[in-house]
């Protein structure tokens, strides 16, 4: 089992993001906005035009529809404690949810740890079964070059 962090530890390097992030074959993403009542940081539908970050057109429409919502966490080590509070965001959702992943679509919930700093966390059961009830795949992505 994970310790509590000792208070005398320096936690100002301690960072992470979690992003919800939802593709969907065809549906539209104002949906899902209106659904959850959370404002994406990114949202496109299928079909639409493709850009790059600066705003140029790339070649080709969206082959499916993106959703995304993210959020940074400072001065934390054990991340995992932020599925309970998605978990919670979600729920109300389960419906919503269980249509996009029956429907083609997936649901991840993807934790971004940088790989300059030791963080660590556990999952446990309660918590991986509340995801799969929700249809949520649970990701860990680390970036050497995180900030």
């Amino acid at each position: 089992m994970m310790t509590e962090q000792d208070p005398d530890e320096d936690q100002s390097d301690l960072r992470y993001r979690v992003r919800l992030l939802i593709h969907h074959p065809n549906m539209d993403p104002s949906r899902i906005t209106k659904a959850l009542g959370i404002t994406p940081h990114l949202s496109v539908m299928a079909g639409g035009e493709r850009r790059t970050r600066t705003g140029a057109v790339l070649p080709g429409p969206h082959a499916f529809s993106i959703w995304s919502y993210s959020f940074s966490v400072e001065g934390k080590r054990h991340f995992f404690s932020d599925v309970e509070r998605m978990a919670d965001t979600l729920e109300p959702h389960k419906d919503l949810l269980a249509e996009i992943d029956s429907s083609g679509g997936s649901i991840n919930l993807i934790f971004d740890l940088p790989g300059d700093v030791n963080l660590g966390s556990e999952l446990g059961w309660r918590e991986m079964a509340r995801l799969a009830d929700l249809h949520v795949v649970l990701g860990i992505e680390v970036f050497p070059d995180f900030r």
